[in-house]
């Protein structure tokens, strides 16, 4: 078929790349189509989609290579069909095709003229996944030597699972490579001829946008790189990410009315202070995990380092650490640490299981492509006394306050530091992009989406060389206070409308209107974890106020407590969460989430209960609460807010204790 042209269910039916609505009746109603030389089966009805998938050599190297699958699924335009949309996962190791739920809505209202194509990269999702059992069940433990020896063991299992034709088996240790993995990718569009497409790339997937476009550039419309890190010049020690997490922290905390008011001196050193009592002395305790049930968790300093480092994609980790140090380093509360490190671990540092994720193709693509700290052509023990010695001669001070030897033992899954020393030596060299800059031409414009917050891929060095690299028709855009992957944000649709309009009209990117990403609402990082009423913050009292102080800072710890799940909401695992002192909280999903309080306890001498109704589309929560302090009246209120509005923002709250009225204001939480 012409580009954009599908016949159903047989023979090109047009060369026309404007549908008919009888045509696209029938696309509808078809069971297979045929792009290009390729013929696809329809996978899903609503939304319409076809999946396929293309064979293409395992070692682009060696003629007598066996060949590997790769899959794609196609979601055509819903009306008139104007162009096709690529997009990239990231990982290195989720499949494309298994974040459809996120990449069809980013394109919103485009769909009606843009289909929308996700191909899985070698090694992920339905493009022969990488399977190595070890590493797949290898849980939190992800770094270490035992961790080390199972992704050599990764490596060592690729080597001997295919073969050439004519016998011996396929180094293919090195073959899951980003280089490899643009081959393919553009054999797939060039054999379903869809003419130019917009390639959007987040996180990893930037990384292969680069790579493909310095290779590619003529099979592309527009690129948009989310989140991204270079390709060129990457720095084995990833320094940019302690420095923009000590940055990162200070504004969250500092653009929180709520933790400006509660803290003094910079959030670093509370950070630092933190470490040091951890170092001393780990928290252990029963807290809540991330399924909503009670277990045993210790905290580590090395426990502090991932939570830092989640940080940078998990604005959660921004809300709640800085007040959760305080209230250890201050009374000996550990209760919030541990809650927050027991739900941070339990989602942001667990992986997912095949096919969403391969743990193996992860390491596949950083043990291949990625600048360690060694040679990768050196014996395993060689490596190991390189390594060391690299550690010798930083600086100490690099990520102060942790030591060299406790940050480069963090999740392996977040930098590689020592992760690679056992996988096998290449036999070739792969690198991903192979041209100087300027890396694309000057037609091709590029978008460079970057957050303030996001230390896992930050601006500093990342987003701001990629820029410069890629010449002078790229534009970086910084959003203000987001983490990593602006464009999934589902509080913010800044980072989504530049984007949306940037792939409509492309020519048009030098005088885009970005003004909305300096006014992105600032995290509502909590200002105080109180362990009694008395301690809470009193809401604000206005005219027709005439309850007393409990009474408002009652009311205050109620919100405070819902605040709490709509934060926690996004990173449960089931529909169940539990109070930070006590309580259950249960959840109902649908156009509005109903939040039931039962029991729950913020502080420990008062209960909560009552339920909290968020509208998501339109940031608005209404919520019918009643506070039981110890031996006093009831507080019965209501309240209504916005939870991703303004810092200013006011939660407007009514009520009545005991027969006296309670008007008051307090911040939205």
């Amino acid at each position: 078929a012409a580009a954009g042209g599908p016949a159903a269910g047989g023979p090109a039916a047009g060369r026309s790349a404007a549908w008919r609505s009888a045509a696209a009746r029938e696309l509808a109603a078809a069971r297979s189509v045929r792009l290009g030389s390729l013929s696809l089966r329809r996978c899903a009805k609503a939304p319409l989609t076809f999946c396929g998938h293309l064979a293409v050599p395992l070692n682009y190297a060696s003629a007598a290579s066996p060949r590997i699958r790769i899959g794609f699924r196609w979601l055509p335009a819903t009306r008139r069909a104007a162009g096709t949309v690529l997009s990239v996962e990231g990982g290195p190791g989720f499949a494309t095709t298994g974040s459809e739920d996120n990449y069809l809505p980013d394109i919103g209202p485009l769909h009606r003229t843009r289909s929308l194509l996700l191909i899985d990269l070698r090694g992920t999702g339905t493009s022969t996944p990488i399977d190595c059992p070890g590493l797949e069940r290898a849980g939190q433990h992800q770094s270490g030597r035992r961790f080390d020896r199972l992704v050599g063991a990764c490596g060592a299992q690729l080597n001997h699972e295919w073969r050439y034709r004519g016998g011996g088996w396929v180094h293919a240790s090195e073959d899951f490579n980003t280089a490899y993995s643009a081959r393919d990718v553009a054999r797939v569009l060039r054999a379903l001829r869809l003419g130019r497409v917009d390639l959007y790339g987040d996180s990893y997937g930037s990384w292969f946008a680069q790579t493909f476009a310095s290779r590619y550039p003529g099979m592309l419309r527009s690129v948009t790189l989310d989140s991204t890190y270079q390709v060129l010049g990457l720095d084995p020690w990833y320094t940019t990410t302690v420095i923009t997490a000590r940055r990162a922290f200070a504004a969250a905390c500092r653009l929180s009315a709520a933790c400006a008011a509660a803290t003094h001196g910079p959030a670093w050193a509370r950070i630092a202070a933190l470490a040091g009592r951890l170092a001393r002395a780990p928290v252990s305790g029963e807290t809540t995990t991330a399924d909503g049930t009670r277990s045993r968790l210790t905290v580590t300093a090395e426990t502090l380092v991932n939570l830092v480092n989640n940080a940078g994609f998990d604005p959660v980790v921004y809300r709640d650490l800085d007040a959760a140090a305080r209230a250890l380093l201050d009374r000996n509360d550990a209760a919030p640490l541990l809650r927050i490190s027991a739900l941070s671990l339990g989602f942001d540092d667990t992986n997912y299981p095949l096919p969403e994720f391969s743990d193996g193709l992860y390491f596949a693509v950083a043990c291949t492509d990625y600048v360690q700290l060694f040679s990768r052509s050196a014996p395993f023990a060689v490596r190991r006394a390189q390594y060391r010695a690299a550690l010798r001669r930083e600086p100490k001070a690099t990520f102060a306050p942790f030591s060299l030897a406790r940050w480069t033992s963090l999740d392996q899954y977040t930098e590689a530091y020592s992760g690679c020393l056992r996988w096998p030596s290449p036999h070739r060299s792969h690198r991903p992009i192979t041209r100087r800059p300027p890396l694309v031409p000057a037609r091709l414009p590029v978008l460079v989406l970057s957050g303030t917050l996001d230390s896992l891929t930050p601006r500093l060095g990342g987003a701001t060389l990629v820029t410069r690299q890629l010449g002078r028709s790229a534009r970086l855009v910084t959003l203000a206070n987001m983490t990593h992957v602006a464009g999934q944000d589902p509080n913010n649709g800044c980072a989504l409308s530049i984007y949306r309009r940037f792939v409509s009209r492309p020519g048009g990117l030098a005088t885009e209107n970005t003004s909305c990403a300096r006014r992105v609402t600032p995290v509502h990082t909590v200002g105080a974890y109180p362990l009694r009423l008395a301690g809470a913050v009193a809401a604000t009292a206005v005219p027709g106020n005439a309850a007393g102080r409990q009474a408002l800072q009652a009311a205050t710890v109620a919100l405070a407590s819902v605040g709490d799940e709509i934060s926690r909401w996004p990173l449960l695992s089931g529909d169940r969460d539990r109070g930070l002192r006590g309580g259950t909280i249960t959840f109902r999903p649908g156009r509005r989430l109903r939040i039931r309080l039962s029991g729950v306890r913020w502080v420990t001498d008062a209960t909560i209960d009552g339920t909290a109704w968020w509208s998501q589309g339109a940031d608005r929560v209404t919520a019918r609460l009643v506070v039981r302090p110890a031996g006093g009246k009831a507080i019965r209120m209501s309240a209504r807010w916005r939870p991703f509005g303004p810092q200013a923002q006011l939660a407007a709250i009514t009520g009545s204790r005991g027969g006296r009225r309670i008007v008051a204001d307090a911040p939205a939480p």
